[in-house]
């Protein structure tokens, strides 16, 4: 592997920073950024907006540095409740306009499966771009793990398979999502899991290693950090590693207050207090086999759903 160092499109412009999940795993939940009194006249602007087209807004779910998310109902169609991105273009960096919106206005649209969250619709007016999405009324993983710690494996094990299967939906379709993490994993009413945010996600039939790094530091496969090109499909298998790690034991698996030099260190080697975790055999060999550190040997999704501990009972 090269020495070159990766620098890493890191998506926390639109969530909160990395630093913060490893203080705060177990501690208080993280607080959504409030709106200043600046952007009162923004505010106005877009509620007409939307009422004009039959979306009443009703709450907050969350900002970033140039978008934030609303909850609102529809006035006019089913479902009734919707979740509202609204991304302020003249705030939003024009390399985040063009590549990362714009490959997510064309990706999401054409996705349709039940672990995914369904993109509704899209539009614009004036400096806004206002997406439709499906409301998941749960929350999201980082949240709930925040609050209650570690998942009793049983039901973790449920959730992980149909993560499973919305990446399975994804990498057979060529497409790879390169931004998993627990913010982007959402709970419906009924528990399930939706995977959440397209704005890195990259469609690539023809297998080409990919020499954008994105996503964020603590999900980030070891070819990613060290800056190498990289298979955009074993960098999600990865990070579904540090997905299962964090939900199965409530902890970060690597240290972001570290330099890269030292994390990637602490991916080589492993070295986990498995005993303290009290995980199956079968549960702590997957996570093994998600962090294969050469990606050539990490598993395919395929392989991944085929492994012992994600194989439905009888």
């Amino acid at each position: 592997m090269h020495s070159k160092k990766a620098k890493i499109f890191n998506s926390s412009a639109e969530c909160d920073s990395q630093k913060k999940q490893l203080a705060t795993i177990k501690g208080d939940s993280v607080r959504l950024k409030t709106s200043e009194k600046g952007a009162e006249r923004a505010h106005a602007s877009y509620r007409e907006s939307l009422r004009k087209r039959h979306y009443d807004v009703i709450g907050s779910l969350g900002s970033g540095s140039y978008s934030k998310v609303k909850l609102a109902r529809s006035l006019k169609k089913d479902p009734e409740l919707v979740a509202i991105k609204i991304v302020n273009r003249q705030k939003a960096p024009q390399d985040f306009l063009q590549r990362f919106l714009h490959r997510e206005l064309e990706i999401w649209p054409k996705l349709d499966h039940p672990h995914i969250i369904k993109f509704c619709r899209s539009f614009e007016e004036a400096e806004h771009v206002y997406i439709v999405l499906e409301y998941a009324s749960n929350g999201d993983m980082l949240r709930y793990v925040q609050n209650y710690g570690s998942i009793p494996e049983k039901r973790n094990k449920r959730l992980i398979r149909q993560l499973s299967e919305g990446i399975s939906y994804l990498h057979n379709q060529d497409i790879s999502h390169r931004d998993l993490k627990l913010e982007n994993l959402l709970l419906d009413n009924y528990d399930n899991i939706k995977i959440t945010d397209f704005g890195f996600s990259k469609y690539d039939p023809h297998g080409l290693l990919s020499h954008t790094y994105c996503g964020s530091k603590s999900y980030a496969a070891p070819e990613i950090l060290i800056g190498e090109p990289y298979d955009t499909r074993k960098a999600d298998i990865w990070a579904m590693g540090a997905v299962v790690y964090i939900m199965s034991t409530g902890k970060m698996p690597f240290n972001e207050n570290n330099g890269i030099k030292k994390i990637i260190q602490e991916e080589e080697k492993l070295n986990f207090p498995w005993p303290k975790f009290q995980l199956s055999e079968d549960c702590e060999n997957l996570i093994k086999y998600l962090f294969t550190f050469e990606p050539v040997d990490r598993p395919t999704i395929n392989e991944v759903l085929c492994s012992k501990w994600l194989q439905i009972s009888k």
